[in-house]
């Protein structure tokens, strides 16, 4: 199902973490920390190991993190979650591309459900260079550029798996912190242990042009192509992936319009089309921005087929609401669905139901059937009888299918923010905890 709705971006500028970033943190930290534990604590690090790691590879990041750990009130796990080591994984689609010249951009469509996305721009000085990019994983950027003028920006790599080692968004944070240029963003990369495959396509002031292929346990593999998407370098490692997300006729597309030598606006107005654009929203596969990185003139450009927005390393803090549409125009053939959250759910097993009682059931408001429901549950637990415990037993059972098959119902029928308001938890949580 596509659908339309409003995205709302938050544009904060705060040198150091302080206030603003603390409000990030009170606002999204309980959807990251069902995230962070929805395989279990025991599936992720302790926190000596974690920072040990951060330490040994990140050490610039080190007082920033401290810092944040102290605004989110010493918390064990956040301080844990915030290195980024071994985290859950994350699957984004996006394809990129750079421009070498004679204006160096890079313009990149970040392809994902709008219910797992921050909608933060954050402008920082952290340490010696200025940033400002798209923020991911509280600190962690999906795309950005500093003031030396490197842009770098993410997509899957394709491979499946993961191993012990940082999330790519911290990667890209990273990279724009220390490297000026990307010579030197390479250099870094050699021996960075990271989570997951990744294509990092990077230009820089002067031009230079590069793809960084990452995964777990291998050095980088450096591309020269001026164009990724979801796979490795021309061959795909794993064709069936690369033929779900359409990876090489995008990447394909893609070199043919750079190739034709477009200015940068002609090639950002290429991202806003299909097969590039994708609005598959509810399969987590849909265009939430396109942004167009002009390090010459210290900006970033977010666009959608409907509006555009500019931020630079000083603009003000500030949002933009816009309306994202699932629109099903035929102008190319629209993207496979990738894999998403399910809005199908299991039914729940139990006695059935004649159908007197069903029309029975029908005609009471759902608030009256939920006062029912908890005078039965009264009755049986107030009774001294093992059957009554068993039945509560499976009573028990039955609410956690029947609460998640609720939940994507009316996910099917409105939004997974619905869902959230509801349970007065942010959409994120929500749909972590009842997507399947």
């Amino acid at each position: 199902m596509n659908r339309s709705f409003d995205l709302t971006l938050y544009g904060i500028n705060e040198s150091k973490p302080g206030p603003r970033w603390q409000s990030l943190f009170n606002a999204v930290w309980p959807a990251y920390r069902g995230w962070y534990l929805s395989e279990g604590r025991s599936a992720r690090p302790d926190l000596a190991t974690a920072e040990t790691q951060l330490r040994r590879h990140m050490p610039e990041l080190v007082p920033t993190w401290r810092r944040m750990v102290e605004l989110a009130g010493d918390d064990e796990l956040a301080a844990t979650m915030l290195t980024l080591w071994d985290t859950p994984k994350f699957l984004p689609g996006c394809s990129q591309a750079v421009l070498s010249g004679p204006e160096p951009a890079l313009i990149r469509n970040y392809d994902y459900s709008p219910d797992l996305f921050e909608q933060v721009v954050y402008s920082s000085e952290f340490s010696t260079r200025k940033v400002i990019g798209t923020g991911d994983c509280i600190w962690g950027l999906l795309d950005g550029m500093n003031s030396d003028g490197l842009a770098v920006s993410l997509a899957f790599g394709g491979a499946p798996g993961s191993a012990p080692g940082f999330a790519a968004p911290l990667v890209v944070r990273y990279l724009l912190e220390v490297a000026g240029t990307t010579a030197e963003a390479k250099q870094r990369l050699i021996g960075l242990p990271v989570s997951m495959s990744y294509n990092l396509t990077m230009v820089d002031a002067a031009g230079e042009t590069t793809t960084a292929y990452v995964a777990p346990g291998v050095d980088p593999t450096f591309f020269t192509a001026p164009v990724a998407t979801n796979h490795r370098g021309d061959t795909p490692e794993f064709p069936e992936h690369a033929r779900r997300f359409r990876s090489v006729e995008r990447v394909e597309l893609l070199g043919e319009a750079v190739e034709a030598g477009p200015s940068v606006d002609q090639l950002a107005d290429r991202f806003l089309q299909r097969p590039l654009y994708s609005d598959d929203y509810e399969g987590s596969f849909g265009t939430l921005y396109t942004a167009v990185y002009r390090p010459a003139d210290g900006e970033v450009h977010y666009r959608w087929r409907n509006d555009r927005w500019t931020r630079s390393f000083s603009s003000p803090g500030e949002t933009k609401t816009v309306t994202l549409n699932g629109d099903t125009d035929g102008d190319l053939q629209a993207v496979p669905a990738a894999a998403g959250p399910s809005v199908a759910g299991p039914s729940v097993a139990g006695p059935s139901v004649t159908e007197s009682e069903w029309t029975e059931f029908a005609e009471q408001s759902s608030a009256e059937l939920g006062g029912l429901t908890r005078r039965m549950i009264d009755a049986l637990s107030h009774r001294s009888d093992e059957t009554a415990f068993a039945e509560l037993l499976g009573l028990y059972e039955t609410l956690g299918v029947a609460m998640g098959e609720s939940a994507r119902t009316l996910a099917e029928h409105g939004s997974w923010s619905r869902v959230a308001g509801v349970a007065g938890v942010s959409r994120q949580a929500a749909w972590y905890r009842w997507k399947e």
